[in-house]
């Protein structure tokens, strides 16, 4: 089988500072072949694009997931690799799932394709807002190998489309994966809980457990801290 193929850094840099509307307008996007090389040790997945649901990101995210599986996090912090499979082997699912350019209906058609296509820096909360390496990531930090479905969680991260973006991506605890499956167990959990104003309770939730980061090291603990410590509010969450 062949290996997965990424753009060069260079040409990724020219990408964005020579971006041409234009090209995004297209159903396939033109590049050169010469500006790629082949990425160590994973290999290409055969079929994916049929697997991608434009009306489905949780599916989507779980096939893209599982067809970079073997991926280390490092690996998965490297724009190379996004870029490309945006602009090159998944670009048909992306201009149909974010196709504000090519039906006209972008207002800053530009901004749009940086926000969508290439990731802004390597930080967590760029990568959970890129169109293909947050839904990769959203699977790997949810997926639970210890469950009988071990993306029971990954559903409930995507029970609303900003979840794992805007509330999740935009603090640091979005990168530590006990941290997210705590934060999930306790919504499942806790049904009744979430049944209304599910956004502005999931925020509010985010916000309590990072501001708790920012005295204790949550990188050593488990799920279950994260989810005790939500017990200790959810008077504060019933009141949103």
């Amino acid at each position: 089988m062949a290996k997965q193929t990424i753009f060069k850094p260079k040409y990724v840099q020219r990408l964005k500072t020579e971006l041409n509307v234009d090209f995004y307008k297209s159903n396939e996007f033109v590049y050169d072949k010469n500006q790629v090389y082949m990425f160590p040790n994973i290999e290409q997945t055969v079929g994916l694009i049929e697997k991608l649901d434009v009306n489905d990101d949780c599916k989507t995210a779980i096939a893209i997931y599982e067809a970079f599986e073997n991926l280390e996090p490092i690996q998965a912090s490297d724009e190379r690799l996004w870029v490309y499979l945006a602009h090159a082997d998944l670009y048909p699912y992306m201009v149909k799932r974010w196709n504000a350019v090519q039906n006209g209906t972008a207002k800053d058609p530009q901004n749009y394709i940086l926000n969508h296509w290439f990731l802004s820096t390597s930080a967590q909360s760029s990568l959970l807002r890129h169109a293909i390496a947050g839904l990769w990531w959203s699977a790997y930090l949810s997926v639970d190998e210890s469950k009988e479905d071990k993306y029971e969680l990954t559903k409930v991260l995507f029970r609303q489309l900003d979840f794992p973006t805007r509330t999740l991506g935009t603090y640091k605890l979005g990168r530590h994966k006990e941290a997210v499956l705590g934060i999930l167990e306790f919504i499942q959990e806790n049904e009744d809980l979430f049944k209304s104003k599910f956004e502005p309770k999931t925020r509010f939730v985010t916000k309590h457990l990072n501001v708790i980061g920012g005295v204790k090291p949550i990188s050593y603990y488990d799920r279950h801290f994260f989810k005790s410590e939500l017990e200790k509010v959810s008077d504060s969450i019933s009141a949103i």
